[in-house]
């Protein structure tokens, strides 16, 4: 009783069974009820018809075979008794009763009695002008007896009631299994590197179809997942080929002589840290997509750790030409800040790598509550086009500008772990901007005695 059509089946079953049981006994009380009021109806007519004979001849003239009636098209007689008023029978269709007392007989003119023991429906009624009461009574016995063609026709109504349920829910839960099934196959046989356009199944409006569309949305995000890992490899690749290319060009060269050994050692140790480098990220983000690291928490001041990373950048941007600038009051807060300044030098540098003349990092007092404060990187270089944008901080995502795509795909992970937000759009100095949102969340304990160094005492 694993599966869900055994399930459902079982569910059904007892529902059903429970519901005949129920119909049955209500059905039985229901039959007894009104057979019950027939009965008494005519023993009190054939107790009216008992007074009327006793009132007119004497009490020889009564016998069990004038009291008769149908019920059900089945004949039923009632027998009878007459008590005086001590409670003595003077007259029974059974003679053996007459003389004896009758103790203990109910005040009620009409009812159910225990009569030798036998449980019988009586009903009574006194004589006018003589101190005798009649008595006649049917035993229930012969009433129940009725019960039963009643009963198996219920049940037989019942039971085949009971198969067409039974057929109509098989049908159902079929029709329901059914799509339930092909999913599980197509799920089986689903391959994230075999790329279709086509779903591979048809959802309807059923909360199965709803179940199909979403394994559809995911089978897409794992096929798109798939494809950013493939360009993503062909990507590091290429880059990865270019440094170590160089560099065993350059041992050739120092091997045969014709380039000097310092210059040759000096292109090595460029490439060579530019692996090291890639690499670096690379383990990097792989470690802040699967490891949940704890990382301290500081108390800093924003516009100091701006004006930080633009002095490490400066030198670089002024032999381009290029100004930096930052912007905005003093903010004190408590925040991951190597984690921070990280994302900061690298948008910094990104925006350095494709600006023209100059780069603006500001940092804007938010007017919104849940919002604790935001920072802009902005450059007036071609910037973003909109349909890049969308797709910029995705994982293996290198866009039209750029190489592997991890930079801003690190900065990210960094700012989702940071409880901000980091988005792209259009600069208002032409460029492109990009803005770090953070959200207020419950303070962290901190360190009131650690603050962030000031620009000119280093980093």
């Amino acid at each position: 009783m694993k599966t869900i059509r055994s399930k459902m089946l079982l569910a059904l079953c007892a529902g059903m069974l429970v519901t005949v049981a129920i119909t049955v006994l209500l059905f039985i009380r229901l039959i007894d009820d009104l057979l019950l009021n027939q009965v008494k109806h005519q023993l009190n007519e054939q107790t009216i018809k008992a007074v009327h004979i006793l009132n007119n001849d004497d009490m020889d003239s009564l016998d069990s075979d004038s009291f008769r009636f149908f019920i059900k098209d089945t004949l039923f007689y009632a027998d009878y008794f007459v008590l005086d008023m001590q409670n003595k029978v003077v007259a029974s269709s059974n003679s053996a009763e007459v003389g004896t007392q009758m103790n203990g007989f109910p005040a009620n003119r009409e009812g159910i009695m225990q009569l030798h023991d036998t449980k019988v429906l009586y009903s009574e009624a006194r004589l006018t002008h003589q101190p005798f009461r009649v008595i006649l009574y049917s035993p229930l016995s012969s009433l129940r007896a009725l019960y039963i063609p009643l009963l198996r026709t219920t049940l037989l109504s019942i039971a085949a009631s009971f198969i067409v349920i039974l057929l109509i829910g098989l049908f159902a839960v079929w029709r329901m299994v059914q799509p339930l099934n092909r999913l599980k196959e197509a799920v089986s046989a689903y391959e994230p590197h075999r790329m279709s356009k086509e779903p591979f199944l048809q959802a309807d409006h059923t909360e199965i179809g709803e179940l199909i569309s979403t394994f559809q949305l995911m089978a897409n995000r794992l096929q798109l997942h798939h494809r950013h890992q493939l360009e993503f490899l062909q990507n590091v690749s290429h880059e990865l080929k270019t440094p170590l290319m160089s560099i065993q060009g350059y041992v050739y060269a120092i091997q045969d002589q014709v380039l000097p050994t310092a210059q040759g050692l000096h292109i090595i140790s460029t490439q060579s840290q530019r692996l090291i480098d890639m690499v670096g990220k690379l383990l990097q983000l792989s470690r802040l997509e699967s490891v949940d690291e704890e990382w301290p928490v500081t108390r800093i001041d924003l516009r100091s750790m701006l004006e930080e990373a633009v002095y490490l950048l400066l030198p670089n941007a002024q032999q381009q030409g290029i100004q930096l600038h930052a912007q905005g009051e003093s903010q004190s807060v408590e925040v991951a800040a190597e984690q921070l300044f990280q994302v900061l030098l690298n948008l910094l540098q990104n925006a350095v790598r494709h600006t023209k003349e100059q780069v603006i990092l500001s940092l804007e007092q938010p007017e919104h509550s849940q919002i604790d404060w935001i920072i802009h990187v902005d450059d007036d270089g071609p910037g973003i086009a909109p349909e890049e944008q969308e797709h910029i901080f995705q994982r293996y995502y290198a866009g039209t500008n750029g190489v592997t795509g991890l930079g801003l795909a690190i900065s990210s992970q960094i700012a989702s772990r940071l409880h901000a937000e980091l988005t792209c759009g259009t600069s208002p100095i032409g460029g492109a901007r990009f803005t770090l949102i953070h959200y207020r969340t419950d303070p962290a304990p901190s360190s009131p005695d650690s603050i962030m160094p000031h620009p000119h005492k280093g980093a």
